[in-house]
């Protein structure tokens, strides 16, 4: 019976650091300052606005803005163009 006692206490003081383990290396994945490191992993995407190395899938951006010139955006490969209106190379949308 003490013997019972014994096993039940220490098995969770055992195995509870293997999780913690775990759980900090799946967060610590991504914890990386270099951005060509950063995007080989598959896991982590590149910030460059905050300049750091983030989880999960980076949001969505129009490949467009980037060209902030309007011979630029319209000799593009990436199917953008220029708006008069907001002054910015865009998406085509058609």
């Amino acid at each position: 019976m003490r013997r019972l006692c014994i096993i039940l206490i220490a098995a969770p003081l055992v195995l509870s650091p293997a999780g913690f383990k775990a759980e900090a290396a799946a967060d610590q994945e991504c914890m990386i300052g270099d951005a060509a490191l950063c995007l080989a992993s598959p896991n982590c995407w590149w910030d460059n606005q905050r300049r750091g190395c983030y989880p999960g899938e980076a949001p969505a951006a129009d490949r467009c803005a980037a060209h902030g010139e309007q011979g630029i955006c319209d000799s593009s490969s990436l199917n953008c163009r220029w708006s008069d209106a907001a002054k910015k190379c865009e998406s085509k949308t058609d």
